[in-house]
């Protein structure tokens, strides 16, 4: 009786330990480019095409995405924090996973990692090191947003000819994600700041005298605490990355 007892527990624990999966999964190769943009001098022209990912109710749906960019989904981290071979950056792929009902977005981050594993024969692991952080809050001047009075989705259109940048119904976790990239450093939000504003910033009257990157650098700090009373500190603090330890290019046929 004692060891059938203990059968059931082991069985129990296993299943409580089996990492959540989607029901149903396709993952094809599409056209390759990469994300867009360098790790050079930062700036506007180095944003990223933006990743066309939905979630819904009953599943996740991820159109040209990079493996990198699967990663940076799957673990909730910034493309900066992660690391691997250059293939993540260059080749996209086409996912669609169906999810029982009910399923939240973490569920679902969690299941991609399984997907990724599975597909992919992804091995990651996460790790913490000192790193120059950026940390923004709100500057003494005051914050000069102002919420939005529209529903919908967010919204980000770039005008890089007018070297202008609009943003409607965002959230400061966007604009974190926007200044992380540009900056090529981890943000870190501490700004208190929960609602979703529109935001629109001409970066060509700061950009002058910004011929390197230590200018570049100058003029988005100035930018950032003119237009959104907002400010960037850099800080050495110990962040999360995930580092890729193997991973196939091509996946496991569905």
């Amino acid at each position: 009786m004692k060891s059938t007892l203990g059968i059931i527990l082991w069985v129990t624990a296993c299943a409580a330990q089996t990492a959540p999966s989607f029901d149903v999964a396709s993952i094809r190769a599409a056209e390759s480019a990469g994300r867009g943009g360098g790790r050079g001098m930062p700036g506007i022209m180095s944003l990223p095409r933006p990743a066309n990912i939905k979630v819904s109710p009953d599943g996740l749906t991820m159109r040209g995405v990079t493996f990198g960019t699967c990663i940076q989904w799957a673990y909730n981290v910034p493309d900066v924090q992660v690391t691997g071979p250059d293939w993540i950056d260059q080749q996209r792929y086409e996912i669609v996973a169906k999810a029982s009902a009910g399923a939240s977005e973490d569920q679902m981050r969690l299941m991609l990692q399984t997907l990724l594993a599975e597909r992919f024969r992804l091995k990651a692991h996460r790790t913490s090191k000192e790193t120059q952080t950026w940390v923004l809050t709100q500057a003494k001047s005051g914050f000069k947003l102002k919420e939005s009075t529209t529903e919908g989705e967010r919204s980000m259109q770039p005008d890089l000819q007018k070297m202008q940048l609009g943003m409607q119904r965002t959230a400061i976790s966007d604009l974190v994600g926007l200044l992380t990239t540009i900056l090529r450093a981890p943000v870190l939000d501490e700004t208190g700041l929960k609602g979703r504003y529109d935001v629109k910033i001409d970066i060509a009257k700061y950009m002058s005298d910004a011929n390197t990157p230590d200018d570049m650098l100058s003029t988005v700090l100035r930018g950032i605490q003119e237009e959104f009373g907002l400010k960037l500190e850099s800080k050495k603090l110990p962040i999360d990355f995930v580092v890729i330890d193997a991973a196939e290019k091509m996946p496991v046929e569905n």
